[in-house]
């Protein structure tokens, strides 16, 4: 497993569900409103000595925030800890957990990092020097905070499928050892924060590069490539944990945001860029440079829901397999397969058994569950001259 300050004041932002407000640039459709912040006009004058400015925000009913700033301009050394407040059922514990710290980088408008299993979100502003005079309008203000994350689907009509009645996936933790896990290691959770909505994807990390792939419906541009959130080895400690909630087993700090490097509607792919942020001891994986052979054995680690990472190996009683290579519906010529998969499986690799290798991009369902073809993703990165280093691995011994 794992890839003192004195209190100047104290704000409390109660809100309740209320109507979406309209999609403006700073002020994303689907929250719930809110108007708390400090300085530049909003609310309290901006402390000009060594203080700390607590804010509370309330959300009842909900296990899930993301909190929408859309200004953040701090002054060197003061920084703002964002922190949620552990809940267990409609009962709080008290104790806040810090899950990020702003500071006089940050670069609004943003969306926090997940705040999980939570309805309370600690806002401390910590001024550490004293501000004889401010020449510039500084502070932060949050507009609102969305509580809902979604699935990734493509279209409503063609969701993400379980085939046979019963989901046959595992946890990740179950195949421990094994030739799965190692390359399930690449795969990541990602939490996809757009204009009007976030949403759960699956990407993975193609090649040595620093580079992820997912889909181009999860991943529209470069706007929602730099909001986006990975979370690497999101899964369970053990076979039997239970990871099935949204954003639960998470291991490893949150990565937030990546460069979009290609996309393609067509292909449905995006393949963005993370540089240094990926993590070593996760790997990578590559492309089978002539994709997918006809009824060979298969494998989808995942992130079902955005539940904790799972796999997909069995179809029913027999191993997964690649059942047809003309597959029609949300692509020409898919690569179909019976393997379990569920709304923010989107952007799953689909990794044959036999070497390990990625032969298709998975992106809609239906039984057969569908992916693009790996020999036609490479065929386009290399007209468009992204192909991302050790992005290519041998064929198969059977070829």
């Amino acid at each position: 497993m794992p890839c003192t300050l004195a209190l100047l004041a104290a704000a409390v932002v109660v809100a309740s569900a209320l109507p979406s407000a309209p999609m403006t640039l700073t002020s994303p459709a689907s929250m719930v409103p809110l108007d708390v912040g400090i300085g530049c006009g909003r609310g309290a004058a901006y402390p000009t000595f060594p203080t700390v400015v607590t804010f509370v925000i309330n959300q009842p009913a909900v296990d899930l925030l993301l909190v929408h700033f859309d200004f953040v301009k701090l002054p060197p050394g003061d920084f703002l800890t964002v922190a949620a407040v552990a809940q267990q059922g409609n009962t709080s514990s008290g104790t806040a957990k810090k899950i990020e710290t702003l500071t006089h980088s940050a670069v609004a408008p943003l969306f926090s990092l997940p705040l999980l299993h939570t309805s309370i979100a600690i806002l401390e502003l910590h001024v550490v020097a004293s501000h004889a005079s401010i020449a510039s309008c500084v502070g932060f203000h949050v507009d609102g905070v969305r509580t809902v994350v979604v699935d990734g689907n493509k279209i409503i009509q063609s969701d993400e499928s379980v085939c046979g009645g019963a989901d046959d996936s595992k946890n990740a933790q179950c195949f421990d050892g094994s030739s799965m896990w190692t390359a399930s290691k690449a795969v990541v959770r990602m939490v996809i924060n757009r204009a009007t909505e976030s949403a759960f994807c699956t990407g993975w990390i193609l090649g040595c590069g620093g580079h992820i792939l997912t889909n181009q419906h999860c991943i529209t541009n470069a706007d929602e490539a730099a909001a986006t959130v990975f979370d690497f080895m999101a899964e369970g400690a053990t076979c039997d944990t239970n990871c099935e909630t949204q954003g639960s087993c998470a291991q490893r700090p949150f990565v937030r945001g990546a460069t979009l490097v290609a996309t393609s509607i067509d292909l449905d792919y995006s393949l963005v860029k993370l540089g240094e942020n990926v993590p070593l001891d996760c790997g990578f994986l590559q492309f089978r440079a002539t994709g997918p052979v006809l009824h060979e054995d298969i494998y989808i680690p995942q992130h079902p829901m955005g539940f904790g990472k799972r796999v997909a190996t069995m179809d029913g009683v027999r191993p997964g397999t690649i059942t047809t290579l003309t597959l029609s519906g949300c692509a020409i010529n898919q690569a179909g397969y019976m393997l379990d998969t569920q709304p923010g499986s989107s952007g799953a690799p689909v990794i044959a058994t036999s070497d390990n290798k990625v032969v298709a991009l998975h992106h809609c369902g239906g039984c057969p569950n569908a992916g693009i073809q790996a020999q036609n993703l490479i065929r386009d990165m290399v007209a468009k001259g992204v192909l991302p280093p050790c992005a290519v691995g041998s064929t198969t011994k059977d070829e």
